[in-house]
């Protein structure tokens, strides 16, 4: 079928015992995703043609991941940790090992930042935030973002021609953008702007002459469109701005009508309202 080739999946096959096996059919990246009834389908037809017999199902797991997700925005004060902070890899979905390894520098600032002694609620989770998007941290993101977009415009044979380029690299080079992230292994092949651009140019030339035409053609509308891939592979657009050093939440009071209306219906009592009295005698001397 045209959706088997425009929107392609694959299985992994885990055995468990002699005669129990796990089965998985998945979409790698998508938008708009696969749908579970598809997987199921695609699975089903997959087996048939390999006289798969399946004479027991132990266990049905439906699964959907949200690659990526937006980082945090400047200038908020909730302070997000693993998936709601966008630690999710753009193009592989790795997650748990990316959670853990950011959750030891965030663990970190937010004790320094509740023993200081001038607690400022707009810097503190800024810099908290800061720990774990670093502004290499974004470009490796960045970086990954723009390979999880490429993906998503292949289709079955796009994809085959990727990965056979992807796992002709080094172990390590292939493994750390897996992961992707500072602290795991093999990252070093991935952080910092020199690393992904010899990692992209190694890349470039384990691939099928058409995968590479769609990949340069992918980099030049990218490189026209935003900065984001050219601060990850080069020196020369600069750095995405720091989360401690962005002036957002400066005067980011939200909306302070609707937090008095707010405050005032909670309380209610006879204390606000005679400092509401004061104030406005207060203002009419002024």
């Amino acid at each position: 079928e045209k959706s088997v080739v425009d929107d392609p999946t694959f299985n992994y096959v885990m055995p468990l015992s002699d005669d129990v096996i796990f089965f998985e059919e998945t979409s790698l990246v998508a938008n708009p995703a696969v749908s579970f009834q598809d997987c199921k389908d695609r699975l089903t037809a997959r087996l048939a043609s390999q006289n798969v017999e399946i004479t027991e199902i132990l266990e049905e797991e439906f699964c959907y991941i949200p690659m990526g997700g937006e980082v945090p925005r400047k200038g908020q004060r909730i302070v997000p940790i693993g998936a709601a902070a966008g630690i999710v890899h753009p193009s592989t979905g790795y997650q748990v090992g990316r959670c853990l390894s950011s959750n030891i520098d965030v663990c970190e600032q937010i004790v320094k930042e509740l023993e200081a002694d001038d607690f400022d609620p707009d810097m503190a989770a800024a810099r908290i935030i800061g720990r774990t998007w670093t502004p290499d941290a974004v470009c490796q993101r960045n970086f990954a973002v723009f390979g999880g977009d490429f993906l998503m415009k292949q289709n079955v044979n796009g994809l085959k021609g990727f990965f056979s380029g992807f796992f002709k690299l080094d172990l390590g080079m292939w493994a750390g953008f897996l992961a992707g992230w500072k602290n795991l292994p093999n990252n070093e092949y991935h952080e910092g702007w020199l690393p992904r651009m010899v990692f992209g140019i190694t890349f470039l030339t384990k691939l099928p002459p058409a995968v590479v035409f769609d990949f340069v053609t992918s980099i030049a509308g990218y490189t026209f469109t935003t900065l984001d891939l050219m601060q990850s592979v080069t020196p020369f657009a600069g750095e995405p701005e720091a989360f401690d050093e962005s002036s957002t939440f400066r005067g980011n009071n939200g909306d302070a009508a609707a937090k008095k209306e707010a405050m005032d219906m909670m309380c209610g009592c006879d204390r606000c309202d005679d400092d509401d009295e004061a104030t406005k005698e207060v203002e009419t001397a002024e």
